[in-house]
């Protein structure tokens, strides 16, 4: 029994609609990977900023701890120097030994001059940590709960996709298949849009004009039309009139 064009048209329609639905869905699915890279890449430039502000805290320690033993050597040299002073029988030695002394005491206070440097920068950087700390958590809070919401996405997405999969199968077996090889090769070659409506006598696939006794064709659905420019397959997409204010 053959299926009359009104009938066929809408089925094409219908086709189309449910296409549409799948490469939405396909686009929700391949979005969901990147969207979830973008909010992992936030949290782990949080945790690279904790991470680089730790290793600097952790390097200031260690010079901090470099320049305190180099105090408590320094200091060690000048006790072992003054050990010297009761044995000195001359002027020119004693006041040799009292300039070693000197010149001692002098780095000694450069380097506690570095020390409380560096222990001035080491408590700013401290004073970081905390705020970080918290930032990281609430990005890593905020990570996981999108997670979540994007797991769930995925899922009811793929499970709907599998329902319009099956939907289409069905749809497409009622078609002849002439039909359905000719919608699919346009379909193939204009980004997925093989149906179109026509408002006025303008395609709305490549808003070309259609002649005026196809646009009659059309309205009446007795005939399967493709437009001249597009190959679109048309349907009549009558448009309201808009109510004119008295």
């Amino acid at each position: 029994m053959s299926v009359s064009p009104k009938i066929q048209l809408q089925q094409l329609v219908d086709l189309q609609k449910i296409d549409d639905q799948i490469s939405e869905h396909k686009r929700t699915l391949d979005d969901i990977p990147r969207q979830l890279d973008s909010a992992l890449s936030e949290l782990e430039e949080k945790k690279r900023v904790l991470k680089v502000v730790t290793e600097e805290i952790a390097a200031l320690q260690k010079q901090l701890k470099d320049l305190e033993l180099e105090v408590q050597g320094e200091n060690d040299h000048m006790a072992k120097v003054k050990t010297k002073l009761p044995a000195v029988k001359t002027n020119k030695e004693y006041t040799a030994i009292l300039t070693e002394v000197d010149a001692i005491k002098e780095k000694v206070s450069k380097v506690e001059d570095k020390e409380l440097e560096v222990m001035e920068v080491l408590e700013e950087k401290a004073k970081e940590i905390p705020g970080i700390e918290k930032k990281c958590k609430e990005e890593d809070a905020y990570f996981n709960e999108y997670r979540q919401k994007k797991e769930v996405e995925e899922k009811r997405s793929k499970e709907e996709l599998e329902e319009l999969v099956v939907k289409r199968k069905n749809l497409s077996d009622q078609l002849e298949t002439v039909i359905l090889k000719r919608y699919q090769k346009i379909s193939d070659s204009r980004e997925g849009r093989a149906v179109a409506g026509l408002q006025g006598d303008i395609c709305q696939g490549c808003f070309q004009h259609v002649l005026p006794q196809m646009v009659i064709e059309i309205k009446m659905g007795e005939k399967i039309h493709q437009c001249a420019s597009c190959l679109s397959f048309l349907f009549w997409d009558e448009v309201p009139e808009t109510s004119v204010p008295k």
